[in-house]
């Protein structure tokens, strides 16, 4: 702590001046991942690590980001510049496994009583036009499928941001720091197929060739559509609960035990016209999405 303090009372006598500066802490566990924005748009940044064995340090997007995963117990200052901007980040990391009590942590959510369920399941995921995005309520991450035609696009949420043909074989990826869209190697890409996670969670994890009495347990508003709610024990003592759109048997939520969801966020099935895309960079140095 003290030869981490040291440090940042160095750099701050030593920085040039005339750079905007900011600093901001982070507390991370052992084996914990993050990444990190550091800077909106730029091309060339320098960094200093003070700690190496405590966080592995990687770049990412052209150094805009960094990902940072804790490796021991300890302190670490990642100072960044670039041009006239300066960012400081403190990662403290800490032992997972201290001041943990010995009792078990309760992760099972009560049995719900299950009634009749007459309806036969199908299951009918959309196969075009539309522009589906989802979330895990736990760590905010997003992940997003659309399809016109046969143009497709994907994005994860952090740095993947993809637009392809399946019939031409046209693809591309979005650098928004610089040039855009640019082209990719054709046919450097996996189709969206019949269907993606978690629309097909229930339809692929359960037997839906059983009676289903067994684990529904009534319904459930999931973006205000009325959902069947199944509750599935497995051998192992796990729960998964899943709310299902009846229109389609699409699965709209998705739960293990008390964990965040995985939920739909946005559910657009008559998705008609890109908003974004290769088709609207006009030249080389269009940037807009």
């Amino acid at each position: 702590m003290k030869k981490t303090l040291l440090f940042l009372f160095a750099w701050v006598c030593f920085m040039p001046s005339g750079l905007t500066q900011t600093e901001k802490v982070y507390n991370i566990l052992v084996g914990d991942t993050i990444r990190l924005p550091l800077f909106k748009q730029c091309r060339n940044v320098n960094y200093s690590v003070s700690s190496k064995e405590v966080v592995k340090f990687t770049p990412l997007h052209y150094g805009e980001k960094i990902q940072v995963i804790g490796q021991k117990v300890g302190n670490c200052t990642i100072q960044a510049t670039c041009d006239e901007m300066s960012t400081t980040v403190v990662i403290n990391v800490t032992d997972p496994t201290a001041n943990i009590e010995s009792a078990p942590i309760d992760t099972k959510i009560e049995k719900h009583e299950t009634i009749p369920f007459y309806v036969r399941y199908q299951f009918n995921p959309p196969s075009d036009h539309f522009f589906i995005t989802c979330a895990n309520l736990g760590n905010e991450s997003r992940e997003t499928h659309a399809k016109i035609g046969n143009e497709e696009a994907y994005n994860n949420g952090n740095d993947i941001d993809r637009f392809w043909n399946i019939q031409t074989g046209d693809n591309y990826y979005y650098v928004p720091s610089a040039q855009g869209w640019t082209k990719d190697v054709k046919w450097d890409f996996e189709p969206f197929g019949s269907s993606f996670f978690p629309l097909n969670a229930f339809a692929q994890e359960v037997n839906t060739d059983e009676d289903l009495s067994n684990y529904y347990t009534g319904t459930e508003k999931v973006l205000d559509i009325d959902c069947w709610v199944f509750f599935v024990e497995h051998p192992d003592g796990t729960v998964i609960r899943y709310w299902v759109d009846p229109s389609n048997g699409c699965t709209l939520r998705r739960q293990v035990n008390k964990d965040a969801p995985y939920e739909i966020t946005i559910y657009n099935l008559s998705y008609q016209s890109w908003e974004f895309g290769p088709n609207y960079k006009k030249s080389t140095k269009n940037k807009a999405r």
